[in-house]
C-alpha cells in the first residue's frame, strides 16, 4: 500500500540536514564521559505535522499506510493498559501527531533519532517514540553518510558482516592514531595458542616457546562444566588437530572470525590452560594481563550463554522495510527508520557475559574489543566505538572506556598518547606526562578507579569461589606499577584504613528477585578484613575517595597499623590467598553479646530472653548485627563459633566531620575471637554519629529511638576511657 498523503509530504532528508546545520550549543550533560558537550544540536519535536491526533494515526495504519503502521505499533507496544479503545486514547494523548528529531551531541551520536512526538496543550512535547533512520549498505545516499544509519546483516556469519568487522580492525591499525597506528608488530605468544589453520587444516594446538607473533583472545562464558578442554586425555588429540565441525558452537564461531580476519592464531582459556592442573593454571592465570591486554583484539561472545550456543546467533530484528524516499537531486534508494528504544550498549551490559566475572578485566584489559550482541556487532577501541547499524556508541560507565583519557585531556593529547595505549589511560588513569593536568582536572585518584572497578566485579558470578582474586589479577597487576604500592588481597597498602569499612549487600538470583540465597565459601577466599572473603554484592566503596581525602582534615588518628600482610598460594602476589593477618592497635570496646547467627535452618532466631544489662553502645552494636547485610551475609558466611567465644567492636576512624553527613562519630570493626590470644576475625561494620535533636513527630517513633539510642552511643564513646589494645584480625 502507498504512504498516507502526510507521510508522502515528510521530508526526512531536509530534517536531519536542518537539525545538523543548527548552530553548535553546550548543554547541563554534567557526565563527565560527556563533558565535551560544546557540538550539541537542540531537539527539533514538530517538524512535520503528522495527524491531528493519536486516533488520526491510529485509523491511518489501520487503513494501509505502511510508515503510520510502523509507528504505530511500536508506540502502542510502549503502552501497559490492557483494555485500550479510541475513547480513552483520546482523552488521555490529546495533540497533534509530529515527526521530528531529537537533541544530540554530533561527535557522539553521530546522528539524531527521529521522533513521534506530541505536541501537549501546554505546548511542550510528549516523546511517543524514537527511530533511528538508516539505508542499506549499497544504496547509502552521498549526502547522508554522515547522518544515515547502515543495515544490520541478519545472519552473523555472512562474509558480510565479517567484512565490517575486517575493515574496523583495519581502520584502527592504519588510521587511529590514540590505538597506535600499525600497532600489529609481533610480540611474544602466549605459553600455548591455537593455530586456526584454514579450510584444508584442522586447528592445533601449539606451545609456542616465546615466539613472536599476532593473536585474538576470546572472551566467553563457559557454561557449567564442558569436556571439550585441555587435560591430559585432550591434550594429543589438540595438537594433532580437530576437525573444525567438531568443536563446540561458541569456539568454533571463534576460530571462523580469526579466519576471517586474516589472523593465525587465537587464545582460548580452555584450550590453553590445562584444566586438570592447578599448577599450570595458576601460572597462565598470573598472566593474564599480558594475554589479553597484547591481543590485537579481543572477540566477545557477549549473546552466548555457553560454549554450546554458539557466537553467530541468529537474529531477531524485527525490523519492518518500509520507509522514506531521500529527496535529493541525485538518484537514491529508500531510507528506513528502525526502533531506537533498544540500547545497544545496555544491551550488551545485562549479556550473560557480563554476568561472568572473569570477563571483566578481560573487556578491560583489552585494547580492541569486537563484540557479538543479541542484535548486532559493536567495536570498541581507545579511539573509536561503533555498533554494526553504523551509531557511534559511548560505555554507560567511565571506567569502561577505551579512550577515557584521550576525550577528557583536549590538550596535550599527543604528550599523553602512548604508541599503543595502556589500560591505565584507557581508565584515566595518570601518567607521568599527564600528572599536572590529572591534578588540574580534580579527577578521582587511580584508588577510586580501582573501587568503581572491584564494585562492578562483584556483582558478577564464578564458577569457582577460589577465582575471586584471581580472576581480578591481571588488573591489579596493570595498577600497580602506577600507584606504586603494595596489593594486599584486593586492597592497596596506601589506601588501607578507609578500604576496610566495606560492605556487602544481598545477591538475588534471576528468576526471582525477591529471595536471596546466602552461600558460604567453598574454601578459604582472604582474611575475613578483605572484601574478598565472602560472596556477595560490594557496596560502600564508592565514596571511599571522600573518606581518603578528608582523612587528612577531618579524621583523628586513633588506629596504628602494625602490621599487614598475605600469603598468596604459589609466586603470584595477586593471585589466590591461603592467609593473611592485619595487626593494628587501638581503641576496643569489649561487647557483651550478640544476637544469635541467622542461618538456613533457622531464619528468625529469637533473641535471649535473659539479656545482659547493655550500654547503648553495646545496644546499637547489637542492633547492626541484626540488620541483612551483616548478619545474613558477613556474620553467616565468617562466624566460627568456639567455646567461651567474646565479641568486640575495633574503632579505625574518628571523625570531626564524617565527609558523607557532616557529623562527628567514629567508624568500627565488629568482631568476634577465634579462640587466640588477642586474635579476631571481621563480622561486620558500625558506624555510630552524633546527630542534630530530632524532631519526634517529624521522623516517627521508631527513627527517634534510633537517633537518640545512636547519640547516647556516641557520647559513651566520645567519654570512653577504654585503653588501646593490639590485636590481629585474620
Amino acid at each position: 500500500m502507498p504512504p498516507c498523503r502526510s507521510c508522502e509530504d515528510f521530508d526526512l532528508r531536509s530534517l536531519l540536514f536542518h537539525s545538523a546545520g543548527q548552530d553548535a550549543q553546550s548543554t547541563g550533560l554534567t557526565g563527565r564521559l560527556y563533558s565535551d558537550t560544546n557540538d550539541y544540536r537542540p531537539p527539533i519535536p514538530f517538524f512535520h505535522k503528522l495527524h491531528d491526533s493519536i486516533i488520526g494515526l491510529k485509523r491511518s495504519a489501520e487503513g494501509g499506510c505502511e510508515i503510520c503502521e510502523l509507528l504505530w505499533i511500536t508506540w502502542i507496544k510502549t503502552v501497559t493498559k490492557p483494555d485500550i479503545t479510541e475513547d480513552w486514547l483520546d482523552k488521555t494523548f490529546l495533540g497533534e501527531v509530529y515527526l521530528g528529531c531529537s537533541g544530540w551531541i554530533a561527535s557522539r551520536q553521530g546522528s539524531p533519532y527521529i521522533t513521534l512526538a506530541q505536541k501537549t496543550t501546554n505546548g511542550t512535547a510528549r516523546i511517543l517514540a524514537s527511530f533511528e533512520p538508516f539505508a542499506d549498505r549499497d544504496e547509502l545516499p552521498s549526502d547522508g553518510l554522515d547522518l544515515l544509519g547502515r543495515s544490520i546483516y541478519e545472519d552473523p556469519a555472512s562474509k558480510g558482516c565479517l567484512a565490517v568487522a575486517a575493515e574496523w580492525l583495519d581502520s584502527c591499525l592504519s588510521d587511529h592514531e590514540k590505538c597506535g597506528m600499525q600497532a600489529d608488530t609481533e610480540k611474544p605468544l602466549p605459553t600455548r595458542v591455537i593455530d586456526v589453520g584454514d579450510d584444508n587444516t584442522p586447528p592445533k594446538l601449539i606451545t609456542t616457546g616465546g615466539k613472536l607473533g599476532i593473536w585474538i583472545a576470546l572472551s566467553y562464558c563457559w557454561g557449567g562444566d564442558s569436556v571439550f578442554i585441555h587435560n591430559d586425555s585432550t591434550v594429543a588429540d589438540l595438537k594433532a588437530g580437530i576437525p573444525l565441525e567438531k568443536y563446540p558452537r561458541t569456539l568454533r564461531d571463534a576460530i571462523t572470525i580469526t579466519r576471517a580476519l586474516g589472523l593465525k592464531y587465537i587464545w582460548i582459556d580452555a584450550l590453553c590452560i590445562k584444566q586438570d592442573s592447578r599448577e599450570d593454571w595458576a601460572a597462565e592465570a598470573a598472566k593474564m594481563r599480558e594475554v589479553y591486554s597484547g591481543a590485537i583484539v579481543t572477540v566477545s561472545a557477549a549473546n552466548s550463554p555457553s560454549t554450546q550456543s554458539g557466537i553467530f546467533s541468529p537474529r531477531k530484528l524485527g525490523l519492518s522495510k518500509v520507509g522514506f524516499d531521500w529527496k535529493s537531486e541525485e538518484k537514491s534508494g529508500k531510507v528506513y527508520l528502525r526502533s531506537g528504544s533498544e540500547l545497544w550498549d545496555h544491551s550488551l551490559q545485562t549479556s550473560a557475559l557480563q554476568t561472568r566475572g572473569w570477563t571483566l578485566q578481560e573487556g578491560l584489559l583489552a585494547p580492541r574489543t569486537l563484540s557479538f550482541g543479541q542484535q548486532q556487532m559493536m567495536w570498541e577501541c581507545p579511539e573509536h566505538q561503533a555498533d554494526e547499524g553504523g551509531r557511534i556508541t559511548q560505555p554507560t560507565q567511565e571506567y569502561r572506556s577505551k579512550g577515557f583519557i584521550q576525550q577528557m585531556l583536549r590538550v596535550g593529547r599527543q604528550e599523553v598518547a602512548k604508541p599503543e595505549p595502556t589500560l591505565l589511560e584507557r581508565l584515566h588513569i595518570r601518567t607521568p606526562k599527564a600528572e599536572e593536568w590529572w591534578k588540574s582536572l580534580a579527577i578521582e585518584s587511580p584508588y577510586d578507579r580501582w573501587w568503581e572497578i572491584v564494585e562492578q566485579y562483584m556483582t558478577r558470578f564464578l564458577t569457582k569461589d577460589f577465582d575471586v582474586l584471581p580472576a581480578l589479577s591481571g588488573l591489579a597487576r596493570a595498577f600497580e606499577p602506577v600507584l606504586k604500592d603494595g596489593y594486599l588481597a584486593g586492597h592497596w597498602r596506601k589506601d588501607f584504613i578507609p578500604s576496610l569499612m566495606w560492605s556487602r549487600t544481598p545477591r538475588y538470583p534471576a528468576d526471582n528477585s525477591s529471595r536471596f540465597v546466602p552461600t558460604i565459601p567453598s574454601e578459604y577466599l582472604a582474611p575475613s578484613w578483605s572484601w574478598a572473603s565472602i560472596i556477595g554484592n560490594l557496596s560502600a566503596m564508592s565514596t571511599t575517595w571522600k573518606t581518603r581525602d578528608a582523612l587528612a582534615t577531618s579524621a583523628l588518628k586513633v588506629t596504628e597499623i602494625i602490621d599487614v600482610h598475605t600469603v598468596t598460594k604459589g609466586d603470584d602476589p595477586f593471585g589466590q590467598v591461603v592467609s593473611g593477618e592485619l595487626k593494628m592497635r587501638g581503641r576496643f570496646f569489649p561487647i557483651k553479646v550478640l544476637p544469635p547467627v541467622w542461618s538456613l535452618d533457622n531464619q528468625f532466631p529469637e533473641e535471649p530472653s535473659d539479656l545482659p544489662n547493655l550500654s547503648s553502645f553495646e545496644r546499637k552494636v547489637y542492633n547492626e548485627a541484626r540488620l541483612v547485610d551483616t548478619d545474613i551475609y558477613e556474620r553467616y558466611q565468617n562466624h566460627k563459633s568456639h567455646p567461651d567465644q567474646s565479641y568486640g567492636a575495633f574503632e579505625i576512624i574518628r571523625w570531626k566531620a564524617d565527609p558523607g553527613s557532616g557529623l562527628p562519630g567514629s567508624d568500627f570493626l565488629m568482631l568476634e575471637s577465634t579462640g587466640k590470644e588477642n586474635e579476631y576475625r571481621r563480622i561486620g561494620t558500625v558506624r555510630v554519629r552524633k546527630n542534630p535533636q530530632p524532631d519526634q513527630e517529624a521522623v516517627g517513633p521508631d527513627t527517634y529511638e534510633g537517633l537518640i539510642l545512636e547519640n547516647k552511643a556516641y557520647e559513651e564513646v566520645e567519654n570512653s576511657k577504654v585503653k588501646k589494645k593490639t590485636i590481629t584480625i585474620v
